[in-house]
Formats: C-alpha cells, structure tokens, sequence
C-alpha cells in the first residue's frame, strides 16, 4: 500500500513539473514584448545577411503604392 502511495506520489509530482515547464513555455511565448525582440532580432539578422530581397520587396511596394496614388487621382472614377 505504501509503494503504491509512493508511485501516485511521484507520479503527481512529475504531471506537476510538467504542467510548470509547460506554462513557463506558454508564458514565454504569450509575452509580447519578448516576442518582439526576437522578431526584431530575426528581421534584423535576416537583412543584415542579404538584404536584396528586402530591397526588391520595398521597391514593390513602392510601386505598387505610387501607382495606386496615380491610379485615385488620374482615374476615371
């Protein structure tokens, strides 16, 4: 009877490390500040290594934004 107490036991403290480690992981990933900064980080590292695709796309934009403008102002409507 004791073992069997002594298996309950362990095995709730075991659910209970798991339950703390996965609510310190959700914690983690809920903080939006901490993401942020990774995110920053990310972006950041991933310009810094080529940042061609980061011009290519801002140039896009840049057109796609210009035309739009042209595109109210000149246009028929």
């Amino acid at each position: 009877m004791a073992s069997e107490r002594q298996k309950i036991a362990a095995d709730i403290a075991a659910r209970r490390e798991q339950f703390q480690k996965s609510v310190s992981e959700l914690e983690h990933k809920l903080d939006l500040t901490e993401q942020r900064k990774v995110l920053s980080e990310r972006l950041a590292g991933s310009y810094q290594a080529n940042p061609v695709p980061w011009l290519i796309g801002a140039g896009i934009l840049g057109v796609i934004v210009v035309s739009s403008i042209a595109w109210a102002v000149f246009g028929d409507d």
